[in-house]
């Protein structure tokens, strides 16, 4: 695709959660979003999203820059989620 000036790259990714089951579907969106313990102090755990500064633009849909999509589709892989992507530009 050729890139027009001040655009950046990036990949849209769409994926899906329904056949997993409730125990896989939490895992993968406590990697994906991240999360926090509280027990005597509290605990935030960085999820892949704000890992990598990508964007969740709606359920199950991610934009991530074109350089870090790689980490997405293995992490995708690796957990047996189905999903899609699209080469984008947008504006920064």
């Amino acid at each position: 695709m050729p890139k027009e000036s001040g655009m950046k790259d990036c990949i849209l990714l769409v994926y899906s959660l329904a056949k997993l089951s409730q125990k896989a579907k939490v895992k993968v969106l406590r990697e994906l979003l991240g999360y926090t313990n509280k027990k005597e102090k509290t605990y935030h755990h960085q999820g892949l999203i704000e890992a990598h500064q990508a964007e969740k633009l709606a359920q199950n849909v991610l934009l991530v820059l074109s350089a870090k999509a790689a980490h997405f589709i293995s992490f995708f892989e690796r957990n047996k989620v189905p999903y899609e992507f699209r080469e984008v530009q947008v504006k920064p």
